[in-house]
């Protein structure tokens, strides 16, 4: 017989506080900068409630796996194959044939429970980003259900074998994890990230609070205070962690702490943080959390795209009412009716119910992989310029050589990549400064340059600001490479130059390679977009739009960083600023096609044709030449 667990009102509290900092976080609430660990307190919760239920019927004998698994389908996957239909629907009307190609392959995945696994191999500095995968925050859902394929298994085997011992194994697991978490994490943090044995220590915290013998408090006082306490830190995590700090690891333990507290302080005593932890709109959004978190990233990804100049306050309120309100729609009328009425929706129905949706939802992945996404639901010229966005990027940086990127890591750039004979020129900094290499070393060779870069994936040229641990390493090489062989001129660059620190430390820089001689030229940011271009060329082209400038798609953070850059150095002696909006794009106005073919193929990387309009302007304005590719009309 199956042991159903009491009704929590402060875990609804909790899940109520997860969700909301998760969904308020995606919707740009930058006053929240770790809105995104509600994914770790939901870990907790989750590994609290099924290792609770699990412990009681392995214990009474009474543990079934089919009757383990109906439970789960109940709860997860009527919600699920309501909102991924949905998405899908969606995806299919709004997504050009490239993004739905995309779309299908994460769709296969994230059907049977390996979604994670998919992102993971799917992280690339060149692939398409999060706000153009709807299925992105299925990652969570495909770690719990594998921890859920394993975990009951485990917990039968000691049951068997030692069941003394189940605590060591729980306790034992959750170090181990931790421990290899912390150990990956600065060389694959994408692994740390997605992968179940990286993360299962959230899960595992809550089991253990969950194991039989654990002792809560009794008073009424000391559950409140660590309730209190727990609440503290998932709230100063929320307000405080940020994306760009090395998370998860020791740093997740600030959440994942938090939330066993704050179980463990209401478990066995209401106290007043209990109650106000039950409150009605708290227990509403704590019992819509999982039909909310479902549905709120599509509504994310597809408001970027059919509404991108969106105002920023729009898009949070809004966002997050009509994520409320769709949550609210499945949970009424998807989840609540079959996990209610049993009669109607029996364990037969529950399997074979998933069974079959889950073959719908794989065969159109399967339709739209394997069609490329039905791309007859287009022209032929629509479908011409949207086949840049699978352009090969990797050549123009000359990527695993002298780019690094971190699917294929160097400790530095090959010999090859560097000047061997003076005159010199150097590249230093990220993909945004890499990519002009194919124009500035034919130009530079033939004023008698001998022409080199150091760049790699999203690594802005400081030193002393630490990043991922491959930029650290890079440039570190690249500055003591530079001060030891003194290239006559250095380029340098990167995608986000625009922090009062990032301005302190270029500053101090900038003055030692000064004083060694070299001529330093910063490069300003060079043309963003809300969408790639190609995109933005398609849609014009269906409207029967001609423009072939950027018009209003330019974003307002590439003018705002442009100018910023532009005050700063001005009258700096130690470099020359170079304005890459100010210079090369007429009017202010930058091209993003010439000759029929797109300057870039994503929101911020060039095409080759776009390497050698921006490029050759760049060569002009350092060696004092005349570019040949005139401006588009």
């Amino acid at each position: 017989m199956h042991h159903p667990l009491r009704y929590r009102a402060h875990i609804d509290g909790l899940r109520a506080i997860a969700v909301l900092g998760v969904v308020l976080f995606h919707f740009g609430a930058h006053w929240l900068p770790g809105g995104f660990i509600g994914v770790d307190v939901f870990f907790v919760i989750s590994g609290f409630l099924i290792a609770k239920s699990l412990y009681a019927d392995v214990d009474a004998g009474s543990f079934s796996i089919l009757g383990f698994y109906e439970r789960r389908m109940r709860r997860i996957a009527p919600a699920f194959f309501a909102v991924t239909a949905a998405t899908s629907l969606c995806a299919f009307l709004i997504f050009f044939p490239n993004q739905l190609m995309t779309y299908g392959r994460s769709l296969i995945w994230a059907v049977l429970a390996f979604g994670n696994v998919y992102f993971y191999l799917r992280t690339d500095y060149f692939g398409p980003s999060a706000e153009e995968t709807p299925l992105l925050h299925y990652w969570s859902l495909g770690v719990e259900e594998q921890f859920y394929f394993l975990f009951p298994g485990l917990l039968l085997l000691i049951a068997r074998l030692a069941p003394q011992a189940r605590g060591k194994l729980v306790l034992g697991l959750l170090v181990l994890s931790l421990l290899a978490c912390e150990i990956i994490r600065p060389f694959n943090p994408a692994a740390a990230f997605y992968l179940l044995p990286f993360r299962a220590f959230e899960l595992l915290i809550g089991a253990a609070l969950a194991l039989p013998g654990m002792r809560f408090p009794e008073s009424p006082k000391a559950g409140g205070a660590a309730m209190a306490a727990g609440l503290a830190l998932i709230l100063a995590g929320m307000a405080f962690i940020t994306e760009h700090m090395p998370f998860p690891g020791l740093l997740a333990l600030v959440p994942c702490l938090g939330t066993a507290l704050a179980i463990w302080g209401g478990e066995r005593v209401t106290s007043l943080p209990a109650r106000l932890m039950g409150v009605g709109p708290l227990v509403f959004f704590g019992a819509i959390s999982y039909s909310l978190y479902l549905v709120h990233w599509p509504i994310v990804v597809f408001a970027r795209s059919l509404l991108p100049n969106l105002p920023a306050p729009a898009f949070l309120i809004g966002g997050v009412a009509l994520s409320t309100l769709l949550g609210w729609l499945c949970w009424r009328f998807v989840e609540q009716p079959v996990r209610q009425q049993r009669a109607l929706f029996t364990r037969r129905w529950i399997f074979a119910g998933t069974a079959a949706g889950g073959a719908l939802l794989i065969a159109f992945g399967t339709a739209a992989s394997d069609t490329r996404g039905f791309p007859g639901r287009l022209s032929p010229e629509i479908q011409r310029v949207l086949a840049y966005t699978r352009y090969p990027f990797r050549e123009v940086v000359r990527d695993g050589t002298c780019f690094i990127n971190g699917n294929r890591p160097r400790e530095a750039p090959a010999p090859e990549c560097l000047p061997q004979t003076h005159p010199s020129l150097v590249l230093w900094g990220s993909s945004h400064v890499a990519q002009f290499i194919g124009a500035l070393e034919p130009i530079g060779k033939a004023h008698g340059y001998a022409v080199g870069q150091m760049t790699a994936a999203a690594c802005l040229p400081l030193v002393q600001s630490s990043f991922a641990p491959m930029c650290d390493r890079l440039n570190r090489f690249a500055f003591d490479w530079l001060l030891e062989h003194r290239p006559n001129i250095l380029v340098l660059g990167g995608d986000t130059l625009v922090s009062p620190e990032h301005f302190r430390q270029l500053d101090a820089d900038l003055a030692k390679l000064h004083a060694a001689g070299i001529r330093v030229i910063l490069l300003g940011p060079v043309p963003q977009f809300r969408r790639p271009v190609p995109e933005i060329l398609a849609e014009r082209l269906y409207r029967d739009q001609p423009s072939r400038l950027a018009d209003d798609d330019l974003t307002d953070g590439t003018r705002r960083a442009d100018r910023l850059m532009r005050e700063h150095f001005a009258g700096n002696p130690n470099v020359e600023f170079i304005s890459v909006l100010a210079t090369m794009c007429p009017d202010s106005n930058c091209p993003i096609m010439l000759d029929g073919v797109p300057l870039q193929f994503d929101a911020n990387h060039f095409t080759r044709e776009g390497v050698a309009y921006y490029g050759e302007r760049l060569g002009a304005l350092i060696f004092g030449d005349s570019p040949s590719v005139a401006p588009p009309q």
